[in-house]
This record gives C-alpha cells, sequence and structure tokens, in this order.
C-alpha cells in the first residue's frame, strides 16, 4: 500500500463463514471489498449479494464485486477457505498482484504460514487467529450464531502503516482486533484451544456442552499434549486457563470439524491434528490421545 494511502483494499479468499462474514461486515463499514470465490459461488454474490444472519451483528446483505480470480492488486488479502481447499483456491490468487500486500490466513493449524509465504513469495503473511463461529449455510449466506468477535494479528515483518491500517478497518466492522508481534505465541495459543475440542468434539459427535461431560479426560489430556510440544518450541502455554475458557464456551456450541463431519464434507484431521503430531515427533514428545483421536478420524475421513 502506498504512503499516506488510508483505506487499503480487501480481497477475501473463500467467502465461507469466516470469509463471507468478515468480507460483508467491512462492506457494510464502507471498505473496499472484492471476493474472490469458485465461479459458481461468484456469480451467486454477483447476482444476489452476501447474506450474513449474525446474533451480533443483526441480518443485512452486502453486495462486493466477486470474481472467480483476481484481476487487481490488493493491499491485504484475508485468505479464508478451509484447509483441505487451500491449494485449490490460492490458484485464484496471482502473486504478482499481492507482492508486498499484507496476507491474513483465517484457517486453522500451525502450518499453513510457511506454505502461504512459499506459495505468495513477494507478501508479507501474518500469523493470525480468529475467534468466530459462523457458518456457510448456502452459497452466500452465512449465519454467525456465537458471541465471539476477535482477531489477533502477529506480522514483525509486515510495514506498520500497513497492519496499522489493516487493524484499523478491521476494527471498524465491530471485532475485536489486537496486534502482536509474536507469531508463535499467537499461532499456539489458539492450537491449545482449538485442537482439543475440535478432534474431541468430532470423535465424540457431539457439540462441547456434552463433549464436557462424557469426554473430559480426552479433553484435559490434548490439552497438556499441546502445551507439552509447545513447551519444546519455546512457547510455554496456560492449560488450566485453557480448559476454563473450554468450560465456559456455550454448551451448544460445535466446531467446524464436527459441522463439516455431519455434513459429509471433508475433515481438517490432517491440518489440525496431523500438525502437531508433526510438531511433536520433531522435538521427541509423545501424545497418544491425539494419535488415537487422530488414526479414528482418518478413518472415518476416509469412508
Amino acid at each position: 500500500m502506498p504512503v499516506g494511502k488510508l483505506s487499503p483494499h480487501f480481497t477475501v479468499l473463500g467467502p465461507g463463514g469466516v470469509g463471507g462474514l468478515l468480507a460483508g461486515l467491512l462492506v457494510r463499514a464502507g471498505e473496499r471489498v472484492t471476493v474472490v470465490a469458485s465461479e459458481a459461488t461468484a456469480e451467486h454474490i454477483t447476482a444476489n449479494g452476501l447474506r450474513v444472519e449474525s446474533a451480533v451483528f443483526g441480518d443485512f446483505t452486502a453486495a462486493p464485486p466477486a470474481a472467480a480470480r483476481l484481476a487487481e492488486p490488493a493491499d491485504v488479502l484475508l485468505v479464508a477457505p478451509k484447509a483441505t481447499a487451500l491449494d485449490a483456491a490460492l490458484d485464484r490468487i496471482p502473486a504478482d498482484l499481492v507482492r508486498g500486500a499484507l496476507v491474513v490466513p483465517l484457517l486453522n493449524g500451525l502450518e499453513h504460514v510457511g506454505h502461504l509465504r512459499r506459495r505468495l513469495p513477494g507478501a508479507h503473511v501474518a500469523a493470525a487467529a480468529i475467534r468466530v463461529e459462523s457458518t456457510r449455510t448456502a452459497p452466500g449466506r452465512i449465519s454467525h450464531t456465537s458471541p465471539f468477535t476477535a482477531l489477533e494479528l502477529a506480522a514483525p515483518g509486515a510495514p506498520g502503516g500497513l497492519v496499522a491500517a489493516a487493524a484499523e478497518r478491521l476494527r471498524g466492522t465491530g471485532f475485536t482486533v489486537t496486534v502482536s508481534d509474536d507469531e508463535a505465541r499467537t499461532l499456539w495459543e489458539k492450537f491449545h484451544f482449538l485442537l482439543p475440542t475440535a478432534l474431541v468434539c468430532t470423535h465424540a459427535g457431539s457439540p462441547i456442552g456434552a463433549t464436557r461431560a462424557d469426554r473430559r479426560a480426552d479433553l484435559a489430556a490434548v490439552v497438556a499434549e499441546v502445551a507439552e510440544v509447545a513447551a519444546r518450541h519455546g512457547v510455554a502455554l496456560d492449560s488450566p486457563g485453557v480448559l476454563r475458557v473450554i468450560d465456559a464456551i456455550p454448551p451448544a456450541t460445535k466446531p467446524s470439524m464436527l459441522r463439516d463431519r455431519e455434513a459429509g464434507r471433508p475433515m481438517e484431521v490432517e491440518a489440525l491434528g496431523g500438525a502437531l503430531l508433526r510438531a511433536a515427533a520433531g522435538v521427541g514428545v509423545e501424545t497418544p490421545v491425539t494419535a488415537r483421536l487422530v488414526a479414528d478420524l482418518e478413518r472415518i475421513d476416509a469412508r
């Protein structure tokens, strides 16, 4: 973004539950936004707009330009497909059109930041952690059902003015946005909360309330395994604090991996559970509960 340019051009890759919510909110806040999606979804949004139904932000329809491939430079690229669809989605983004841009990945896991840096070598790829429960119920239709609306960015190598401008504009949507200079902590702290709930709820086939009651030992074990691996990677995590956060989640909440299992969609088992197993193997830590859950879910996913 040129010096003095105060209004970055946002491109949202993947207008699903998270990307669609942010695209709609940015448009409603008056920001310049382009959505990049599959041909069918882009055509639907062009014809009908992007419908958001939110318990926090209300119900509204936004009308961002939508295309199947990015055709003009972006200042900020929000990357929001599931990990299972990331490479196909990135094929829609010419790397030269995001050279110098801030790339904010809204994905789950640990390994996507490095992957994005390899795919988009001229961009400033941040580490990011978003806390939101939002689902695409149909093309161009987003249901945001939880009170969670928080985003943390860590991009110590990116131009400070670009990061500040992006954070300010995202705050203008109503999200709480914080900026950190510690990429590893940003990723591991979200992963510490996310992985236990995703794996155990999906394995149990139950929302968090029933899973807390019936599978407490597995939740606590995965929390502890993530913390041990993170510690070997130089990041100290607060396991009792994470368990308190898990205990405070509304009981009907379902992780996106469980929703994918219920809908018969590919699950992010490899991107989430597999990432911990690889990180653990690299530092010689045993993670037996995570390994058991991942193996079972991989068998389910392969059916």
